[in-house]
C-alpha cells in the first residue's frame, strides 16, 4: 500500500458572510448575505495553540491522565488591495455617507509662493500696487475654520500676515469662464499696509467639498459583527499529481485586527492583515465546531475552465 502525500496550495474564493443582520452605512445586510470577497490574497495562516495537561500522582508522581487544552482557532488573511467595506471591517469602524447637500470642510495648505501684483488708481490718479496669491479653492468664511497666512523664509514659517478675497478680477486663461481664487495679502490686521513682495508666503485654509463622501467612525465601542468564513484551497497528491478541491468553513468568526496604518515616503507598502478568530458553535450533528475542512475527491474548479 502506497501512502498518499498531499501538498497544500493557495487559498482562493474566500468570503465573509453575515451571521446575523447588520448595517454597513446605508446598506442593510441580511443573515447569510456575502459581505466581503477577498480577491487579492497574498498570504494566509491558520493556527491553533494547545497545551498538554497532566494529572500526576502515585509512585514517582508520574502522569496518570493526559488531556489537551486547546485555544481558539485563529485565521489570518493578508490582502493587498482594500475595498470600502473591507476597510470598515478591518478598522472595526461604523460606516456612514455624506450627501452632496451636506457641508464638509477639507483642510488645504499651499505654498510657499511668491506674490503677484496688480495696479489700481487712487483718488489722485496715482498708482497703488497690490500683492496677491492665486490659490486652488476659495477659503471658507466660517469662524470655526479660519484662514492663516504666514511669511516663509529659510524653510521656516515666519510672522503671521493677513489677507482678504479678491473677487471678479483674475480669470483662468484655460477656462475663461472660471474665476481663479485670489487672496490679497497685507501686513496688518486692518488690511491697509501691503505685504512685502520680497518674501514667499504660505496659506493654510479650509474649503467646501461639494461631492459625496464615505465616513469611517472609529469609536471605543467598535463594530462587533459576527460572520461565517468560506473558502477553497487545493491539495495535490504528490504520488499521482492529482489536484483535489478542499472546502474551508468556519461557522462563527469575528475580525479582531488591530489598527495599524503605516504611511510615509520610506514606508514599505503595507498589506492589510485580517486576524479572524473562530468561535465554537453547536449544530444538530456537531458540538462546539470551530473549523470544518472537506476534501472533495476531484478538482471541481479545473473542470469549469
Amino acid at each position: 500500500m502506497i501512502d498518499q502525500y498531499l501538498g497544500i496550495k493557495e487559498l482562493y474564493e474566500v468570503s465573509l458572510k453575515a451571521l446575523e443582520p447588520m448595517q454597513f452605512g446605508e446598506r442593510r445586510v441580511e443573515a447569510g448575505e456575502p459581505v466581503l470577497y477577498f480577491n487579492n490574497i497574498v498570504m494566509t495562516q491558520t493556527s491553533e495553540t494547545h497545551s498538554d495537561v497532566f494529572a500526576r500522582g502515585g509512585w514517582k508522581n508520574m502522569p496518570r491522565v493526559i488531556w489537551a487544552e486547546r485555544s481558539e482557532v485563529r485565521f489570518a488573511l493578508s490582502e493587498g488591495v482594500l475595498s470600502s467595506i473591507s476597510m470598515g471591517i478591518l478598522l472595526n469602524a461604523k460606516m456612514g455617507y455624506k450627501s452632496k447637500e451636506q457641508r464638509m470642510l477639507i483642510p488645504r495648505r499651499e505654498g510657499p509662493m511668491e506674490l503677484k501684483e496688480y495696479v489700481t488708481q487712487d483718488e489722485n490718479n496715482e498708482d497703488v500696487v497690490h500683492y496677491y496669491m492665486p490659490i486652488k479653492e476659495w477659503p471658507t468664511e466660517y469662524p470655526e475654520k479660519k484662514t492663516f497666512i504666514f511669511e516663509y523664509d529659510r524653510d521656516v514659517v515666519q510672522r503671521k500676515v493677513y489677507g482678504k478675497r479678491l473677487r471678479d478680477r483674475h480669470e483662468d486663461p484655460f477656462e475663461p469662464m472660471k474665476e481663479t481664487p485670489c487672496i490679497e495679502v497685507f501686513q496688518d490686521r486692518d488690511c491697509t499696509i501691503a505685504a512685502n513682495p520680497n518674501h514667499k508666503y504660505l496659506i493654510d485654509y479650509y474649503y467646501e467639498f461639494g461631492d459625496e463622501a464615505l465616513i469611517y467612525t472609529i469609536q471605543q465601542d467598535r463594530f462587533k459583527g459576527l460572520f461565517t468564513l468560506e473558502g477553497k484551497f487545493y491539495s495535490k497528491d504528490e504520488n499521482e499529481g492529482k489536484n483535489y478541491t478542499n472546502l474551508l468553513y468556519m461557522p462563527k468568526v469575528r475580525v479582531v485586527s488591530d489598527i495599524s496604518l503605516r504611511l510615509g515616503e520610506r514606508a514599505d507598502p503595507t498589506m492589510s492583515v485580517f486576524n479572524i478568530v473562530g468561535m465554537p458553535i453547536t449544530t444538530t450533528d456537531r458540538k462546539n465546531m470551530i473549523l470544518e475542512i472537506t476534501r472533495l475527491n476531484d478538482d471541481i474548479d479545473e473542470k469549469e475552465l
